[in-house]
C-alpha cells in the first residue's frame, strides 16, 4: 500500500491550517463577511513560491479563484508569515511553539 495518498493529504491539511490560521471574517447580518486578502497569510519569500507554485501568495488565490498560478500577486497590506511557508509547517508541528509566534500576529489582524 502507498503512502503517498496519507502524505499529499497531510501536506495539503498543514498548509491549509498554516494559511488561515488565527484569521477570522467577520459576521454581518447574520453571515461572514466576502473573503478579502485579509483572511490568509502569505509568504514573500521567492524561493518557497517558485518551488510551491506560488502557495504562498493565498490571498490573490481566494480573491481571484481562476487566476492562474504564476500570475498571483502578494495583495498590499495582508498579513504576512513571519518565514517561509515551508519553515512555517516545520513550526507547526510544535503547537507551543507555534501559539507562541502566531497568536501575537493573529490578534494584531484581529483588531
Amino acid at each position: 500500500m502507498s503512502l503517498w495518498p496519507v502524505f499529499s493529504t497531510s501536506q495539503l491539511l498543514l498548509s491549509d491550517y498554516i494559511q488561515h490560521y488565527g484569521l477570522m471574517r467577520k459576521v454581518i447580518d447574520g453571515k461572514p463577511e466576502p473573503v478579502g486578502p485579509r483572511h490568509s497569510w502569505n509568504s514573500p519569500h521567492w524561493f518557497s513560491s517558485a518551488v510551491m507554485l506560488n502557495a504562498p501568495r493565498h490571498s490573490d488565490h481566494h480573491a481571484h479563484p481562476s487566476r492562474p498560478y504564476d500570475t498571483l500577486i502578494i495583495p498590499e497590506g495582508s498579513p504576512m508569515l513571519p518565514r517561509s511557508l515551508p519553515m512555517m509547517a516545520t513550526l507547526a508541528l510544535f503547537p507551543r511553539r507555534w501559539r507562541k509566534v502566531m497568536d501575537p500576529l493573529a490578534a494584531k489582524w484581529a483588531e
